[in-house]
């Protein structure tokens, strides 16, 4: 007699996945996943089911807790690499073992007792962790999900620095930006937003993996006097200089355009057109203050 094993709805299941509900129902439609009909006509999944959906699709379990699953905190037997203060360190490991309050926490009070930037503690402390998880990631000490779930930790520590922050003035200058097509990371446009944002400009990241063309219709909407590109992933370097220029070219030529990222191109640069690359948020904050400074003498 096989043994018992507990079922889950479509919406437990979604949850794990980092899935839509509606997704995880036409899978169990589909066949994808082993299902499990109710008297009542309601779908059940099982734990085999789950772990034969995962093992075909590649996927991971984005939070095994939500169905009950231990999660085995990342082994320390070799440190995460990154910065070497204290508060670097503490930080990289609460983010890794997914504890939200305490990188909440460390995040507070160097601001507290720094008096630095938003942006520029946001940067020491999250850029470096990430840095360290992806490395871990790479070399598959840490899983997937546990670098994901770290993401969402930090986009939402990013979220609550922008928030405190006061609305910009009406007169502020304007600027967006995003990541183009096939680059699907958040958290350097959120860092971009943050930090113009502190420096008082009326500033709008759009998110990570948008057409150029949604650029271009930004651009009509927002009427900026800067637009940013991230640059984390490029898929295809000749199709990101044609779409960076298609881009440029749509532009009134007043418009600064400011590109950075790891993954920005170290050759071929001359074919793209920009105002500035920063290498760090740093460099952007000062390029900001010189861009803002000449447009209102």
């Amino acid at each position: 007699m096989a043994a018992y094993q507990p079922t889950f709805s479509p919406k437990q299941v979604a949850k794990a996945l980092n899935a839509s509900e509606s997704s995880v129902k036409r899978w169990c439609d589909q066949g994808a996943i082993e299902t499990i009909r109710t008297v009542g006509g309601h779908r059940k999944i099982s734990l085999d089911a789950i772990r034969k959906f995962i093992a075909a699709t590649n996927r991971t379990l984005a939070d095994p807790t939500s169905i009950g699953l231990k999660v085995t905190p990342v082994s320390r037997s070799s440190e995460l690499p990154g910065g070497n203060e204290a508060d670097q360190i503490d930080f990289r490991n609460a983010l890794a073992d997914g504890d939200e309050t305490v990188c909440r926490r460390i995040l507070r009070n160097r601001i507290e007792r720094t008096g630095e930037n938003l942006s520029r503690v946001a940067d020491y402390l999250i850029t470096d962790a990430m840095h360290g998880i992806g490395h871990a990631w790479d070399e598959s000490s840490i899983d997937v999900y546990q670098e994901r779930r770290g993401c969402d930790i930090c986009l939402r520590l990013i979220h609550e620095m922008r928030s405190s922050l006061p609305l910009p003035n009406p007169n502020a200058p304007i600027a967006f930006g995003g990541t183009f097509s096939g680059d699907p990371y958040q958290i350097p446009t959120a860092l971009v937003e943050l930090t113009l944002r502190e420096l008082g400009w009326n500033a709008t990241s759009l998110g990570c993996d948008l057409p150029v063309d949604s650029f271009i219709k930004a651009a009509q909407d927002y009427q900026p006097s800067m637009i940013w590109l991230s640059i984390s992933a490029v898929a295809d370097e000749p199709q990101f200089f044609t779409d960076q220029n298609r881009l440029v070219d749509q532009l009134p030529s007043e418009v600064a355009v400011v590109l950075g990222g790891r993954a920005l191109p170290e050759s071929g640069r001359e074919k793209l057109q920009y105002s500035a690359i920063c290498n760090a948020l740093s460099e952007l904050s000062d390029f900001a203050h010189l861009l803002s400074a000449s447009k209102s003498a």
